[in-house]
């Protein structure tokens, strides 16, 4: 265990001050300071000895380790001291403590210090002030009760080793040790503003005596000191004047009642004692815990860009927070912490939320059980599960138009749109026909005496396209005059073993095929022939999170994008050609997340524009995409 106090010697100079804690394993700990005349620089150097440092430094070999990583934190100030016009000036010590091994580097005028228990003041560091570069690393055990002294520049210049020795006798507490160092570099006239970090090293079987012994001692004490404990007492002895003057039998009698009752009230103390200093140790660890998630927190957030350090340290935080919660305290703290990690991920995986406004609300007088939205001619539809709303114009009430002729059980599940007519597919596999006159009919299939079993309807020229999920085959129906011809199968008998539990499918002159396993696939009709599409850039969390989640897979020929319903998101791909022949790949762009509200489906008005539908009402959202992220507008 370790106290450690950093302070900032703030003289109001030009160049920056930056301090760093991180808690790589148990008993390892890296401690960075730095101190930099160039505002661009600091914020990438901490990021990357934070990368290093994080990803190569383990307990079982941190001394090799930390060399290692300091080798690339050097390749890192070469590059941008070739890159960079202006002479670059930094101190920067690091630091590592795995258990009472002290393990450190310097560049340029950083210095440490060791106070031993023998109150001598040995200096550390090579006094060598002009190396830009980590050269050495030092090591050393500590011993119970020795201090560290870290400083961005070199102490001794400043200050006197009885300068140090003073602030130590004036109080051993580490926070006011490293204050009386401050007040004393005040009173210097200082070129640069500097930081100053103080570590005091505590052995483990004394910080065990400290937790358990005095912490009980003390307890005790503060339980016996109230007016209950003062009145027995006070009882006592006056029972002992009265028992002076009575039989010994009494006496005995008397005294054995007494040691029972005094017996069950010093248990009583006892186990309250026990128990407030359990409940003060677990809260002295859970404070420690959330500290420290916190840390891992600002760690993670630093380096979004960095998938293994962000996961690292996202982990870590979470399961101090686990063990933070089974002692049931500090829930609030927890839950606050557990929201800015939710915040954290979804930057990490690209979710961009969007949260209700009224100005964007396009329709919300929307009747029961809401399916789908379609759109023709620029006139929006809904479609329920027993009818049809139409026309969706805001600030306006639509029609109702419901199949009556719709058997109890059946249900309206998807909807495509051949010219002015509109076709639409119901659970129990039977294709309705609604006109422009707003007539419902059900539809024939010449040489069929039933339609084929279907989960998705889509359309293409004077065509429909049943998608059935059982046998993973796509069905074309042509129409003729008023009824649509037999089908004919689109996938070939051998290509089925690998195409094989279908979710979705779009179209836009190929089929763009989703299957259970989330890989896409697209295929193509003239000529023949079946391209597995690469996706990249795939975030975590691209995997299907329930079983009863909506997926709906949607592209035309006008989009530039292809969009994606998944996990009540919507995501966006964005092909590598616009020319549809040669789509060889998908690269993942953006999400977006309706805040709070359930997505029933969408439709592309035109890529940068989208109608959203839930329960409640119909949302049209604008966005842009720029450098590959996606904005809101």
């Amino acid at each position: 265990m370790f106290e450690i106090n950093a302070k900032k010697v703030d003289f109001e100079k030009d160049n920056l001050l930056i301090k760093r804690k991180i808690n790589l394993d148990t008993n390892l700990d890296c401690f960075i300071l730095i101190s930099t005349n160039d505002e661009n620089f600091w914020d990438l150097l901490l990021n990357n000895i934070l990368d290093f440092v994080i990803d190569k430094i383990s307990k079982k070999n941190a001394y090799g380790d930390f060399s290692i990583a300091l080798e690339s934190v050097n390749s890192f100030i070469k590059t941008w001291e070739l890159d960079s016009e202006n002479e670059l000036k930094m101190d920067v010590i690091i630091s590592v403590l795995n258990d009472n091994n002290y393990i450190f580097s310097n560049i340029w005028k950083s210095s440490s210090h060791l106070i031993n228990q023998n109150n001598e003041v040995i200096e550390l560091t090579n006094k060598e002030e002009n190396r830009k570069e980590f050269n050495y690393v030092s090591s050393g055990e500590l011993k119970n009760h020795d201090i560290i002294v870290s400083s961005t520049k070199r102490l001794l210049s400043y200050l006197s080793k009885s300068d140090l020795l003073d602030g130590l006798v004036l109080s051993e507490d580490i926070k006011i040790f490293n204050k009386n160092i401050k007040n004393i570099l005040l009173s210097e006239l200082l070129e640069e503003n500097i930081l100053v970090s103080s570590m005091k090293y505590i052995s483990s079987s004394e910080e065990k005596k400290e937790t358990k012994l005095d912490i009980i001692k003390d307890n005790l004490m503060k339980s016996l000191d109230n007016k209950l404990s003062k009145t027995i007492i006070w009882y006592a002895l006056v029972l002992k004047d009265k028992l002076n003057s009575q039989s010994k039998t009494i006496i005995n009698v008397v005294f054995v009642v007494w040691i029972t009752i005094s017996i069950i009230f010093l248990y009583s103390v006892l186990s309250t004692v026990v128990w407030i200093t359990s409940q003060n140790e677990e809260k002295e660890l859970a404070t420690n815990n959330i500290i420290s998630a916190k840390s891992f927190l600002k760690i993670a957030a630093d380096n979004i860009a960095n998938p293994e350090t962000f996961e690292l340290n996202i982990e870590n935080a979470k399961n101090l927070l686990d063990e933070i919660e089974k002692e049931q305290i500090f829930l609030n703290d927890v839950a606050k912490i557990n929201d800015d990690i939710n915040i954290l991920k979804k930057q990490f995986n690209k979710i961009e939320i969007f949260k209700e406004n009224p100005e964007n609300i396009f329709y919300d007088d929307i009747i029961e059980k809401p399916v789908k939205i379609v759109k023709n001619n620029l006139k929006p539809y809904i479609i329920s599960e027993k009818s049809i709303v139409w026309p969706i114009i805001p600030n306006t009430k639509a029609k109702n138009y419901t199949f009556n002729s719709l058997e109890d059980n059946e249900s309206f599940v998807d909807a495509t749109f051949i010219w002015d007519n509109m076709y639409l597919l119901t659970n129990l596999s039977k294709v309705v026909r609604f006109t422009k006159n707003w007539y419902f009919s059900y539809m024939d299939v010449s040489g069929q005496k039933t339609w084929e079993k279907a989960s998705e309807i889509s359309s293409y020229a004077q065509n429909i396209y049943l998608l059935w999920t059982d046998d993973n085959q796509i069905y074309k129906h042509p129409l003729s005059g008023n009824v649509f011809r037999a089908w004919n199968t689109y996938l070939k008998d051998d290509d089925l073993t690998q195409i094989w539990d279908i979710l979705s499918v779009a179209v836009d002159w190929g089929f763009y095929i989703l299957k259970k396993d989330l890989s896409i696939i697209k295929f193509f009709s003239n000529p023949y022939r079946i391209e597995k599409l690469v996706i990249n850039k795939l975030p975590k969390n691209y995997d299907l999170e329930k079983a009863d989640s909506v997926i709906d897979l949607k592209a035309r020929v006008d989009l530039n994008y292809v969009y994606m319903l998944m996990n009540n998101k919507i995501w966006v791909f964005q092909p590598n050609t616009i020319n549809y022949k040669n789509t060889k790949s998908l690269t993942y762009i953006w999400q977006i997340e309706w805040d709070k509200n359930e997505i029933k489906d969408f439709f592309v008005n035109h890529d940068w524009e989208l109608l959203i539908l839930n329960n409640n009402w119909i949302y049209k959202i604008t966005f842009e995409i720029s450098d590959d992220r996606l904005f809101i507008r």
